[in-house]
């Protein structure tokens, strides 16, 4: 349903800062070769071809590659990647708020994305004190969206700074190669590795004076496709479970669901200048832009964070949308969607004001 909109426009919640960070980039062909070791069922020629296909050339691991060649227990699995996290989470936000010139006190509310830490408390506790931020802070961790959670928790920060005329900040952080285990048949282990990154991506959401403002936002769940994707626990930790048709789905149902959202502002898919899409793969891109009929150009900005960051689940569609500000782009209406368990679409709708609205800080970041 449309959502009640502030008097002022100038008024609306908005994207100050987008800052992320990331371990150290892997050559994905570096991963291909592990990975040939570790399925020696399977072709290496067929390895190394899953892995070009992909579109990814780097990745990033939160541990050496070695890592990855041994067993590890659920336990200190999620012992790592609840590290990991912290440490990347507080980093990413950390600079956003630097950037965003906002001190940690000045902070209302602090909502954390993340699928792969299961503990309580949550990250966002540890974060309240990485940060310093106030003890009366607000808390609100969002788990088991996986890649839905950017766009997500991006919505919520905008509802909360709305509702508040607060500062918010979002950080969405994944430790995937850590938390999940590849599957059990050789094709879905190869396929699984071939994707999944680690990483985190924070934004400070504030009304008034941002240059990326948020008109409305959107969620669709597909009836009856919770065994198309998502994850399920299993003896050894974390196990992504994807269907095939995952492609065939969303070219069945986004551009329904898209145009629902664009509804909710008034808008059709021509009044988009801007498109920004969690790649969830290559097939999934290409099925996207076919049934909204886009250029190539229009997914600029998704292929070339899935060609630099690989998929790193909720944080990867506002790594998408740091790159998107980084370049300074023209104004104009846009469209940022996620697709991820459910089958489900999260869609957020944003107006892009001239580059001087934006706060002092580098370039869009």
């Amino acid at each position: 349903m449309p959502q009640p909109a502030p008097a002022n426009d100038r008024d609306r919640p908005g994207v100050l800062v987008v800052a992320s960070a990331l371990p150290a980039a892997v050559d994905q062909q570096e991963v291909a070769s592990l990975t040939a070791r570790l399925v020696p069922q399977l072709d290496p020629d067929r390895v190394r071809a899953i892995f070009t296909n992909s579109g990814i050339r780097h990745r990033h691991l939160a541990m050496p590659l070695e890592w990855y060649g041994h067993l590890h227990v659920p336990q200190e699995r999620q012992r790592l990647a609840a590290e990991q996290a912290v440490t990347l989470g507080a980093e990413a936000a950390r600079r956003a708020l630097v950037r965003a010139g906002v001190e940690p006190a000045e902070v209302d509310a602090v909502v954390t994305v993340s699928s792969t830490v299961i503990r309580a408390p949550g990250i966002e506790a540890a974060l309240v004190e990485a940060l310093g931020l106030r003890p009366d802070v607000r808390r609100l961790p969002v788990g088991g969206l996986a890649s839905l959670g950017g766009a997500a928790g991006l919505a919520l920060a905008a509802d909360l700074a709305s509702v508040s005329a607060g500062t918010v900040l979002l950080v969405a952080v994944e430790v995937n190669s850590v938390a999940f285990v590849p599957g059990e048949a050789p094709l879905e282990m190869a396929v699984s590795m071939a994707l999944f990154s680690d990483g985190a991506a924070a934004v400070v959401v504030a009304g008034g004076g941002s240059r990326l403002r948020v008109l409305g936002r959107h969620s669709t769940l597909v009836p009856s496709s919770a065994t198309v994707m998502g994850f399920e626990v299993v003896d050894e930790g974390l196990r992504w479970r994807l269907a095939p048709e995952v492609p065939e789905v969303a070219a069945r149902h986004t551009r329904t669901s898209v145009e629902a959202a664009l509804t909710t502002v008034g808008w059709s898919l021509t009044d988009l200048d801007h498109v920004l899409i969690h790649p969830g793969g290559a097939k999934v891109l290409d099925a996207v832009a076919e049934v909204l009929d886009l250029p190539v150009s229009a997914m600029e900005w998704s292929w070339e964070a899935m060609r630099d960051h690989g998929n790193v689940s909720s944080v990867t569609v506002l790594l998408v949308l740091e790159h998107f500000l980084a370049a300074c782009p023209a104004p104009g209406r846009g469209l940022l969607t996620a697709m991820g368990p459910g089958f489900g679409y999260e869609h957020v709708l944003f107006e892009l004001g001239p580059p001087a609205d934006r706060p002092s800080g580098p370039a869009g970041s």
